[in-house]
């Protein structure tokens, strides 16, 4: 074993009994300089670097006591360094046991390394933050947003070749790659890397936009360059999580991806019971990394000890809410309660899972069995923390959808977004309210923010082509849904959305084609049978139509089915006592799609024959839950 390369040796014998700085990470933490910098020192000014080869592979350390000495005597010259680099001066600490210094993303004994960048030539600069460069960067904007979407197996992998910004946004943009770990904690991981993600967006809304987990697990594997192209990434978070009994172990790495430099790194240890404040502190500390005077931080209830099966349920819960997979979210949400009664998200997670399961295209339980719980969830997660957005949109949503309560819907979900700026569901909920108020061009803004956020989501892509159906332009309807196809084959609602454009554009065969696939794809659902019944009866096959409403019946004795999807088709037939009649019932179901029947075209028949709105039937049954007719 031999060092070698220049500079790997100052003259001085380290104590035998000294700790070891293993990796470029843990030498650029000791020194508080980014890691491009200590390389470039080593070359030029002798930063006693080690290294030890095997074979042709080999690893570099340092010293503490040599780092400190070569400090010293270096000064004048490092100090010129740095003045020629435009870095930032900060003199280490003092080190009395060259042992107490934060380690910074040493290697994992289980082989993990840490993506290696080629180090630039000397004429090129560390990029450093500046509030001029921020201002210069640029996010994606384009549109979409869907509320409840259940098909865990229809969110697929989206293509990024044709992404591109549209405009100019003052926050620096960063990606947070999901966090790498051995496979048995493969959960954990996914987990940890979207509660840091939603720290990380909830710091500085104004200067920071952090792209939601959703994406980033859709986006893990692709490179630097493609982030930044599609994008307009500017930073990207990388690293390890590690498990060993109680303890916890993250290592984590920042790099720009103007250059793909490494710029900072560290590591973060902590018992499971105290993960809560890891993730905190991985948060806080890469936020001051990026954002040179971040604001202090709000004021939220200290991070509390958590019991470790209860917070695996609760991560495990999210995941599943995420992918629209409402029963199993529900069942690991209430286990995270039963576990963690005093855990705030718990409750506000569960609450957004209730609410989802009672409406559509959901329709697992009435929303008369799942509203009151999701509001008292809700109210129980503001009892801990009354700035919880998530238990804020909740409560918008319930009172838009549930108790018809449109003031205090507008109210819940502004505070929702003024809470959290960052939160694309807040954003989503958002535009649904805009949607089913026929404020079209609020819902599109809004809807963009959400996928400004989360740019990959299907969710929020196909938002587009709902908010065109309910404008009445159904070409932009069909172009939006297309689009969403072409990143998402055999997304469900893409196909919705195209078969329901097309049946208001009279072309029968495509439109009862898409609703085929629909149906195709996610099998016994009752929404696509209705929408599928209601297109049959329109285009003439009123045979067709009542054998889909057969199939409705025959499900309902399996199963939820909303009175409003019998109205549907009824409404489609000419029926209109008995659309009348299931509308009725569907009041008194408090079903969520009711509030969509100002805007949806497939009501506009019930609002005749005086006038728009003026039938006295559908005056009675929408005074309860709208104002569309007042």
């Amino acid at each position: 074993m031999a060092d070698s390369a220049p500079g790997s040796g100052s003259g001085t014998t380290a104590p035998s009994n000294e700790r070891r700085l293993e990796s470029w990470g843990e030498i650029a933490s000791y020194l508080r300089r980014e890691i491009r910098t200590v390389q470039r020192w080593e070359r030029k000014l002798g930063l006693p670097i080690h290294r030890l080869a095997v074979g042709k592979q080999s690893s570099v350390f340092a010293y503490p006591s040599e780092l400190d000495k070569w400090f010293k005597e270096q000064e004048r010259e490092r100090r010129l360094d740095e003045k020629d680099d435009d870095d930032i001066e900060v003199e280490p600490a003092a080190r009395t046991d060259h042992g107490s210094h934060p380690a910074a993303l040493a290697e994992p004994s289980n082989g993990y390394e840490v993506p290696s960048h080629p180090l630039p030539g000397d004429k090129e600069k560390p990029r450093k933050l500046s509030w001029n460069w921020i201002i210069a960067g640029a996010v994606l904007v384009f549109g979409g947003v869907l509320i409840a979407v259940i098909y865990k197996d229809q969110i697929p992998e989206f293509s990024i070749h044709a992404r591109n910004s549209s405009h100019a946004d003052a926050r620096i943009r960063l990606f947070a790659r999901p966090l790498k770990s051995p496979a048995s904690e493969d959960n954990l991981a996914e987990g940890l890397t979207a509660e840091i993600i939603s720290q990380l967006g909830r710091l500085d809304p104004p200067h920071l936009a952090v792209i939601a987990p959703t994406s980033a697990e859709h986006l893990r594997d692709k490179t630097i360059g493609e982030l930044v192209r599609a994008f307009h990434v500017q930073y990207v978070l990388e690293g390890y999580v590690q498990r060993v009994n109680s303890r916890v172990h993250i290592n984590v790495l920042l790099i720009s991806a103007k250059d793909e430099t490494n710029t900072w790194s560290d590591s973060f240890d902590g018992d499971m019971a105290d993960i809560l404040k890891v993730q905190r502190d991985v948060a806080e500390r890469v936020g001051r990394e990026l954002i040179s005077e971040l604001p202090p931080p709000s004021a939220q209830p200290a991070p509390v000890q958590i019991d470790p099966a209860g917070y695996r349920a609760y991560l495990q819960g999210r995941k599943s809410w995420a992918a629209r997979d409402m029963v199993p979210s529900v069942k690991e949400y209430e286990r995270a309660v039963a576990l963690m009664p005093d855990y705030a998200l718990a409750h506000s997670g569960l609450a957004s899972a209730y609410a989802l399961l009672g409406q559509a295209p959901n329709d697992g339980v009435p929303a008369t069995t799942s509203a009151p719980k999701a509001i008292a969830e809700a109210r129980r997660a503001l009892e801990f923390n009354k700035d919880n957005s998530e238990a804020h949109y909740v409560l918008g949503n319930i009172a838009m959808s549930y108790t018809w309560d449109f003031p205090t819907a507008e109210r819940e979900l502004k505070e929702a977004i003024r809470i959290e700026p960052n939160n694309p569901t807040a954003h989503q909920w958002m535009g649904q309210y805009y949607m089913v108020t026929n404020r079209i061009a609020d819902a599109q803004a809004e809807t963009g923010k959400a996928l400004d956020l989360d740019p990959v989501s299907p969710i929020f892509t196909i938002a587009r082509a709902e908010a065109s159906y309910y404008a009445h332009d159904f070409d932009a309807t069909i172009a939006n849904a297309n689009l969403t196809l072409e990143q998402a084959p055999h997304f469900v609602l893409a196909e919705f959305w195209l078969g329901s454009a097309y049946r208001e554009k009279h072309m029968y065969p495509e439109s009862l084609q898409h609703f085929r696939n629909a149906t195709t794809l996610v099998p016994n659902n009752p929404g696509l049978l209705m929408a599928y019944g209601y297109a049959l009866a329109v285009s003439g096959d009123a045979q067709g139509a009542h054998n889909v409403l057969t199939q409705l019946q025959s499900l309902s004795q399996h199963r939820f089915v909303p009175a409003i999807y019998l109205a549907g088709i009824y409404t489609g037939l000419g029926d209109k006592n008995s659309a009348f009649r299931w509308l009725d019932k569907a009041v008194t179901e408090h079903n969520d799609r009711l509030i969509y029947l100002k805007v949806d075209p497939i009501a506009d028949p019930l609002k005749t024959p005086l006038s728009h709105c003026k039938s006295p039937r559908y005056r009675e049954c929408a005074r309860h839950y709208t104002s569309a007719c007042t």
